[in-house]
């Protein structure tokens, strides 16, 4: 049953990915689709180009039938100095009517949400997210899998820097 929305999410990661200049991806299945606490996930890249600006997403694959509007999440990022920053975030599965905000096939729904737009990467090495569910309780049921997809927006530093003069 878990075979289902692995491999949905595969093949979605790949046709989003297809033509982009995708820096990173990565999906996580969720064991028995139910995130808990416990179940942090991390997701290590490197970086080589600094001069690049990323978008940057979170891939939710989730059951169709799944009961919640948004996911609240705790984000942490360790950068190759080892520094580490944190953040909440919510990401909105759905719309304010409860339209899905993603595609739905044979039971399973996936979502990408922006986690970031025109990042950019300050030091060239390795960097890791991680992400934690923050929601008001131990386990998310129907929450199949967790992704990350860091793709090159096309624009650079100097790009961003040139419409601030």
């Amino acid at each position: 049953m878990l075979i289902r929305p692995v491999i949905l999410s595969t093949l979605v990661l790949i046709a989003v990915s297809c033509g982009q200049n995708v820096l990173y991806e990565e999906s996580r299945t969720i064991p028995g689709a139910e995130w808990t606490y416990r179940d942090t996930l991390d997701f290590a890249f490197t970086v080589t180009d600094t001069a690049a600006l990323y978008n940057m997403y979170v891939v939710f694959g989730h059951a169709a039938s799944f009961p919640n509007q948004n996911i609240y999440t705790k984000l942490y990022t360790r950068f190759p100095d080892g520094k580490r920053l944190s953040k909440l975030k919510s990401f909105d599965l759905y719309d304010a009517r409860g339209a899905t905000l993603g595609k739905c096939s044979g039971g399973s729904c996936e979502v990408r949400r922006l986690l970031q737009d025109n990042a950019y990467f300050n030091r060239p090495g390795e960097y890791v997210i991680t992400l934690e569910q923050f929601m008001r309780r131990d386990s998310i049921p129907g929450l199949e899998s967790v992704g990350l997809l860091i793709e090159q927006s096309g624009k650079t530093k100097a790009d961003i820097q040139g419409k601030k003069k």
